[in-house]
């Protein structure tokens, strides 16, 4: 591996002529930067919008003809960067205006930061408030020089980059963070988002994974219930076989009435067993999907039927969406008897009545949590695992998949995107992008306005949406993206891998120009007379 050197002389934003290889030199001269802060869910999202091939050319925001540089911190869960060369024909549009006619394409500095969450989105933004980004002027190394298909990745260790983001993701609308604020942020208010201009991007979907264990434990009491078909191997992922679990089981968990597993029961009879208890005496082989066989006993943490959680912090989209669809959070005063738990496992040991909650910081952690409390380790950055091999459910988005654990039905839907489209699935919320408007003191102008609407544009095509979606890969169905109707109709309601556009929205059109703009306590509906499936 290489290592950035750098000169004394060189600025902060420049890579010196020491550099090697794949590590390139930045002229802050003729390079855009862009600071965009929030929804650590959709980092995948941005990543894949802005250095992905697949995307088409006239939506790309870098040219495809050179070199992608993507930056990173350690752990690649919380920071990083995207250093290109301007696609000129495409979004983009327009070379550096500070650059003669003729010469070469602009270059793109774009920063990710998904500390704090959605929330991180919303309030620094309005509030010109500086956060802490992925410095790339030192300590940085690289870690593969990539080619044009695919990026370089370079790690830097320093994350102290103080800025003030220019854009903010949000999985919500900015107004469902009054009272949900970032840690690193105030409380949002009705005139932080006056302030700002807002967006929506996609609708992106949502889902309850549970650990592998407890998936196909979930299997086979429904399978010894009936509720899943006999055909059904333990261990299938396909749509037909997953388990299930209702919105008002959900909410309970979430709302941190259940302390174990044991409070659901296998059957309906009063001798009827919790789940922990019941898998125990499950010691007849099965068959395990794709070969060999496996005792549902063997499954059951022992002596464990406590319930662990891995969710995200106060502040998180993920969170808010997860509190407002399950619990009504926020969204009327009937609401506050179901307000989700926010104890963490520092707050409570196993057997003190209470559920063990793991509040994350990213997407990413919980990513880790889930499958550190699997594979009984803590072999996974960001999650410090005290409990061991544990049954645990989640919040996550589509976008992430593992082996580790796998997405539940809810109330017998999977949370698939035909699902979404056709109504029936009601798991997902519109993401939102923002930045400051001329009501601020500070809006957002010039280069970095043209390089904003250039990826809010991209972000919402649904060609861009399809090509992402081919990234999300599940067995039950790819992607975790729709375009919204609002930017695009869809057609007859119906779902179109290659053109995703969802007919429902939270938004409300109320003339031939004019809406309602997006509130994600509105009861979705079809967007201005379109069509939905039957």
């Amino acid at each position: 591996m290489k290592k950035l050197v750098l000169g004394a002389a060189i600025a902060a934003a420049m890579f010196g002529a020491a550099a090697q290889a794949a590590i390139p030199t930045i002229d802050p001269a003729t390079t855009r930067v862009l600071y965009i802060s929030g929804a650590s869910a959709a980092a995948t999202f941005i990543d894949k919008l802005v250095t992905s091939t697949a995307v088409d050319p006239t939506d790309r925001i870098c040219d495809p003809a050179s070199q992608v540089y993507r930056f990173r911190d350690p752990a690649n869960t919380e920071q990083f960067a995207i250093y290109c060369k301007a696609n000129n024909t495409g979004a983009v549009g327009v070379k550096n205006p500070n650059l003669p006619t003729g010469t070469a394409n602009a270059n793109l500095l774009i920063y990710k930061r998904n500390t704090g969450g959605s929330g991180n989105g919303v309030v620094p933004v309005a509030q010109a408030t500086p956060l802490a980004f992925l410095n790339i002027s030192s300590g940085c190394t690289e870690i593969s020089a990539g080619n044009l298909s695919t990026p370089a990745d370079i790690q830097c260790a320093n994350i102290n980059n103080n800025q003030i983001p220019d854009m903010g993701l949000s999985d919500v609308d900015p107004i469902q963070f009054k009272g949900n604020n970032a840690i690193d942020s105030t409380d949002v208010s009705s005139t932080d988002v006056a302030k700002l201009t807002v967006k929506a991007a996609a609708a992106v979907t949502f889902g309850a994974p549970v650990t592998w264990d407890l998936y196909r434990t979930l299997q086979a009491a429904q399978k010894s219930t009936n509720d899943l078909p006999s055909s059904c191997l333990i261990g299938d992922r396909t749509e037909a076989c997953m388990p299930s679990l209702t919105s008002a089981q959900i909410a309970s968990i979430h709302a941190g009435k259940w302390a174990d597993w044991d409070a659901l029961k296998v059957g309906n009879g009063a001798s009827a067993k919790g789940l922990h208890a019941w898998a125990l005496t499950q010691t007849t082989p099965v068959s395990a999907f794709g070969g060999g066989s496996v005792t549902i006993a063997d499954l059951a943490p022992a002596d464990a039927p406590f319930l662990h959680t891995c969710r995200r912090e106060v502040g998180s989209g993920t969170q808010a969406q997860s509190n407002i669809i399950f619990l009504g959070d926020g969204c009327t005063a009937a609401a506050s008897s179901l307000t989700p738990l926010n104890a963490t496992d520092a707050d409570f040991a196993e057997g003190d009545g209470i559920a063990i909650i793991h509040a994350n910081a990213s997407t990413g952690r919980v990513d880790a949590c889930l499958r550190d409390l699997q594979n009984g380790n803590d072999a996974v950055s960001g999650f410090t695992n005290d409990w061991g091999h544990r049954w645990a459910i989640g919040i996550l988005s589509l976008e992430k998949a593992n082996a580790a654990y796998e997405f539940v039905k809810v109330d017998g839907v999977a949370p698939t995107l035909a699902n979404v489209a056709e109504g029936k699935y009601k798991d997902w919320a519109e993401n939102t992008f923002q930045y400051r408007n001329n009501t601020s003191s500070a809006p957002l102008a010039g280069d970095k306005k043209t390089l904003a609407d250039a990826i809010i544009k991209s972000a919402g095509a649904p060609t861009v949406m399809a090509d992402l979606n081919n990234g999300f890969v599940h067995t039950f169905g790819n992607g975790a993206f729709l375009a919204v109707p609002s930017n695009f109709a869809s057609v007859n309601g119906s779902f179109d891998a290659a053109r995703p556009v969802s007919p429902y929205s939270h938004a409300v059109k109320t003339g031939a120009t004019t809406f309602a703009p997006t509130n994600a306590c509105r009861v979705p509906t079809i967007w201005g007379g379109g069509a939905g499936q039957l």
